[in-house]
C-alpha cells in the first residue's frame, strides 16, 4: 500500500510542477518577475498540494496511515515542486532570457536599498549571481523549511481517529 501513496504524491507533485512551470513560463513570457500575487502563489500552492497528498494517502490507505506515511507523500510532493521551479528558472534566468537578471538585480538592489539606515551601513545579504549552486541551496533551503507544514498537518491527518462504519438501523418511534 505504502507504493499508491508513493505513486499518487509523485502524480500529484506532477500537477504542481506543471502548475510551477507554467507560472514561471507566464512570468516569462509577460516579463512580469515582480508581481506580488504571483510571488506570493509560489509559495502557497505547493502547501495546498502536499496537504491534498496527505489526505489521499490517508484515504488510500482507508484511514489507518502513519504519521512517516502522510509526511512521505507531503514530502514528494514539494520536492517535485521545488525541483521543477529551480530547474525552471535556472534555465530561464542563465540560458533563455539572460536580460531577466538586470530586472531581477535592479529589484533586488532597490529592496536593499531601501532597507538601509544610518546605522547599519553593511551589506548583510550579497548580490544573487543566479548560479546553479544558488539555485540548488535555494531547492534545498525551500524543501527543508516546507516540510514544517507538513510536519504540522501530517501530525494532525496521522492522528485522526478512525472512524468505524457500522450499518446499524434506527427504529422510529411513533
Amino acid at each position: 500500500m505504502e507504493q499508491s501513496i508513493k505513486r499518487n504524491s509523485f502524480i500529484i507533485g506532477l500537477i504542481g510542477a506543471a502548475i510551477t512551470f507554467s507560472i514561471y513560463i507566464y512570468m516569462w513570457q509577460a516579463q512580469d518577475y515582480l508581481n506580488s500575487l504571483v510571488n506570493t502563489s509560489i509559495y502557497i500552492y505547493p502547501i495546498i498540494l502536499g496537504v491534498i497528498a496527505q489526505v489521499w494517502a490517508r484515504f488510500v490507505m482507508k484511514g489507518n496511515v502513519s504519521f512517516k506515511q502522510v509526511i512521505l507523500a507531503y514530502f514528494i510532493c514539494i520536492v517535485m515542486v521545488f525541483l521543477t521551479e529551480s530547474i525552471t528558472y535556472y534555465t530561464l534566468l542563465n540560458y533563455v532570457d539572460v536580460n531577466a537578471k538586470e530586472i531581477l538585480l535592479n529589484a533586488w538592489r532597490g529592496i536593499s536599498e531601501q532597507g538601509t539606515s544610518d546605522l547599519a551601513q553593511t551589506k548583510v545579504f550579497k548580490e544573487p549571481t543566479f548560479s546553479f549552486s544558488e539555485f540548488a541551496l535555494g531547492f534545498a533551503t525551500k524543501s527543508l523549511m516546507f516540510t514544517v507544514p507538513g510536519l504540522i498537518t501530517g501530525l494532525v491527518i496521522s492522528k485522526i481517529p478512525q472512524v468505524n462504519q457500522v450499518n446499524t438501523t434506527h427504529k422510529v418511534q411513533d
